[in-house]
């Protein structure tokens, strides 16, 4: 192997490493693209409610149809058997339709102690009555979850008012109610439930 054969392996090795370099870096900010633009969407989301009031218990309300309407979009019987199997038992009781006595429904429940999700599972639609958690894992749409901190959800729901423990926001028939309790500054409980006709 003479002089020169020897400089051109270690030209070519210097530009495998160079060009190695090069994917190392661009991979890696790809990556962090990737998992900060994910992030990013969640902690982005933000609601515009409308201040109504607040009562003699102390409890703020806000009408938020975006978020009432979407909140619950991913809660379905199949996803919460598929995301929720090993946390949350499952049990079914039939129920007479009462518009049509032909009809039999049903009522899932999911639950542990500590949590309770009920849908009623119609002809037609199914739909979710009981929403009721304390653990982290039950996230609502914009990453509104149990343990999260007072003033970030005051900021994603851009409340300016003075809140005490309690606030309820609804949609604009309010037939779908959240109500969010918080204790030590922290989002503590999420309690929703439907008004089933």
């Amino acid at each position: 192997m003479n002089f020169d054969s020897i400089k051109l392996t270690l030209m070519n090795f210097k530009g495998l490493f160079f060009i190695l370099i090069i994917l190392m870096m661009i991979s890696c900010k790809f990556f962090k693209l990737e998992k900060s633009s994910k992030s990013f969407d969640e902690e982005a989301m933000t609601f515009y409610p409308k201040f109504s009031h607040s009562d003699s218990s102390k409890i703020a309300y806000f009408e938020c149809e975006d978020f009432v309407s979407n909140a619950l979009n991913n809660y379905t019987i199949a996803k919460i058997n598929q995301k929720f199997l090993k946390l949350l038992n499952c049990s079914k009781k039939s129920i007479v339709n009462k518009y049509d006595p032909a009809v039999i429904d049903t009522i899932y429940t999911f639950s542990n102690p500590e949590n309770k999700i009920q849908i009623y599972r119609a002809k037609q639609n199914d739909f979710i009555f009981t929403f009721d958690v304390t653990d982290p894992k039950f996230k609502l749409t914009g990453n509104i979850k149990p343990g999260m901190k007072k003033d970030v959800f005051t900021r994603k729901f851009h409340i300016t008012e003075n809140i005490n423990n309690k606030v309820q926001i609804v949609n604009s028939e309010g037939t779908m109610r959240f109500m969010f309790y918080f204790e030590n500054n922290m989002l503590k409980r999420i309690y929703s439930y439907l008004y089933l006709d």
